[in-house]
């Protein structure tokens, strides 16, 4: 009868510690937050991807220390329209412009907090931006990236753009300024 009531007891016990195991995965795959963390654009890229389909989208990104770059995401979607993500990185600012504005010939928006300048285990710094595409596109932007070390032309030339219509999205700065501007695109269906 002792035993009965030993192993009873060991059930509940056991099966209760289980229960709560469980539910630690749940609350563990149900969090409102998620952090990554990468030296690696590639697996930066990838591991966004993963988790997008989650149902999870970008809030904010920062370089870390040395070459890392983090990201923090918050669940605000469904996984079954999620947000599409597409990493930039390039060490060249003409390369950054044509690569941005590929993008968002592909519906992807430019995600101001985004933007860094991080360094590269190799030497060099390398400007890195995160697009997002939303489960519907509804409108289309295009981006002018204006780049220099001299301050006064940099005024001149964002002047010139705004006066075309685009407007100041973010900056940032690797021993000179980068000053990405967008502005809507007419889209005809």
């Amino acid at each position: 009868m002792k035993n009965r009531h030993f192993y009873i007891f060991a059930l509940l016990i056991f099966g209760g510690l289980g229960n709560i195991y469980a539910q630690s995965q749940k609350d563990t795959d149900g969090l409102k937050y998620k952090l990554l963390a990468t030296t690696k654009t590639s697996t930066m890229q990838k591991e966004m991807d993963e988790v997008s389909a989650q149902g999870y989208r970008i809030l904010v990104g920062s370089p870390t220390s040395g070459t890392e770059m983090a990201v923090f995401l918050s669940r605000e979607t469904t996984m079954e329209a999620p947000y599409k993500y597409k990493l930039l990185a390039t060490s060249r600012t003409g390369t950054m412009q044509k690569e941005l504005n590929e993008a968002a010939d592909g519906g992807f928006r430019l995600i101001p907090s985004t933007m860094i300048a991080k360094n590269q285990l190799l030497g060099g710094v390398e400007i890195v931006m995160t697009m997002e595409r939303p489960p519907q596109v509804v409108k289309q932007y295009e981006y002018k990236l204006l780049a220099t070390s001299r301050t006064s032309t940099l005024q001149k030339e964002v002047t010139e753009a705004q006066t075309a219509g685009f407007v100041i999205v973010g900056m940032v700065s690797r021993g000179e300024h980068m000053v990405v501007m967008e502005r809507q695109k007419d889209v005809t269906p």
